[in-house]
């Protein structure tokens, strides 16, 4: 499920629990949760990208079926964001693991929906965009603990 992580710098990231794109688990809340990232980047006016990617990302729709074929809006993103940062261009969004660094697409989308979403950040299960399954995971993060 995705699942929030604390860095170092006691910083919350949100992070999947498997890895999405072509040939993975594509776990629902971890699609969803990618997709939710991408929204924002997309709509996120503070985020240097061009036009063509802010149209691209934007277009992502939070909640919307993931079919995990390379033809997928959300696969061609992936492999837009990879293409941007340089390195792999597989199409695969990787979980962050503990002590081996932030440098993960997760972790720049986890940075975007902060920045986009000060005042949410990190419940953005209170945003409207924001899909049921991701918004249930979220919700299982901050419930209460039993005792």
């Amino acid at each position: 499920m995705a699942r929030g992580l604390i860095n170092q710098d006691l910083r919350l990231y949100w992070n999947v629990d498997s890895h999405v794109g072509p040939g993975c688990p594509n776990k629902v809340d971890d699609w969803q949760l990618v997709q939710f990232g991408y929204w924002c980047m997309g709509n996120n006016p503070k985020t240097p990208i061009s036009p063509a990617d802010r149209a691209l990302f934007a277009a992502i729709k939070p909640g919307a079926p993931y079919s995990g074929l390379a033809s997928d809006p959300l696969t061609i993103a992936i492999k837009r964001h990879q293409q941007i940062r340089g390195g792999t261009q597989d199409g695969k969004v990787s979980p962050m693991l503990a002590n081996q660094g932030y440098n993960w697409i997760i972790s720049a989308l986890s940075n975007n929906m902060s920045n986009y979403l000060p005042s949410l950040w990190p419940r953005i299960d209170n945003h409207p965009k924001c899909p049921a399954e991701l918004k249930a995971a979220i919700m299982k993060c901050f419930a209460p603990y039993p005792g």
